[in-house]
């Protein structure tokens, strides 16, 4: 862990209880130019002149994922920051064995993400793959069932039970799956919705996915 601090900012307030922090917890502490600080933030308009690196003891590649896992969800495209912390948030508080989260489509684990998901970023088990092609063939060779998230779904969330092992896989926030994606799922599923609602927040959906049997 190590703070990154900005030169000639005032250590008054909030920064001065931060140093503290640091201090007592023999935390590395760094200082740098504004511009310098920027960059290593990626969020010049909100870091305050402080930034912190963190340690996600939760991130992992999907070749460890162990074998007792059962259930889980994957990303295929969600590029906004805030939803994928609000996913993040709600997997790591819901009954779910980890989020599968491909580094190639979907938006970076950085600083919006990790507000979007208040601080939980460091408590969600994540898997991550180079492709979502590649988690699906892995995970089926774990003899997963691979369901897709869409409305054109055949079959409503709400009957597939959770006896087998099983992903469920969210699609863009706009587009929903890609064609490839949807190929390689053994079973597209939907969310039953009324008053001639098409879709939900891909966030909204995954909320109902990360807990859907525990109601």
């Amino acid at each position: 862990m190590r703070l990154h601090v900005a030169k000639g900012i005032k250590q008054t307030g909030i920064v001065a209880q931060i140093l503290e922090l640091a201090n007592s917890n023999n935390i590395e502490i760094k200082r740098h130019g504004k511009r310098q600080l920027s960059y290593i933030s990626k969020n010049s308009r909100q870091d305050q002149g402080v930034a912190l690196d963190l340690h996600a003891p939760n991130l992992r590649l999907i070749e460890d994922l162990p074998r007792d896992a059962t259930q889980l969800l994957a990303l295929d495209g969600v590029t906004n920051p805030q939803n994928l912390g609000i996913i993040i948030r709600s997997v790591a508080a819901s009954p779910l064995d980890g989020l599968i989260l491909p580094m190639k489509g979907n938006a970076p684990i950085g600083p919006l993400v990790y507000k979007a998901s208040a601080g939980t970023v460091v408590k969600a088990t994540i898997y991550q793959s180079e492709t979502i092609d590649h988690a699906i063939a892995f995970l089926k060779q774990r003899n997963f069932a691979t369901y897709g998230l869409a409305g054109q779904g055949s079959q409503p969330l709400n009957s597939i039970g959770v006896e087998q092992h099983s992903v469920f896989i969210l699609g863009n926030e706009s587009e929903g799956l890609a064609r490839d994606t949807e190929a390689m799922c053994d079973e597209l599923i939907h969310i039953p919705m009324a008053n001639d609602v098409e879709s939900i927040n891909v966030s909204a959906a995954a909320t109902l996915v990360a807990f859907r049997h525990l109601f």
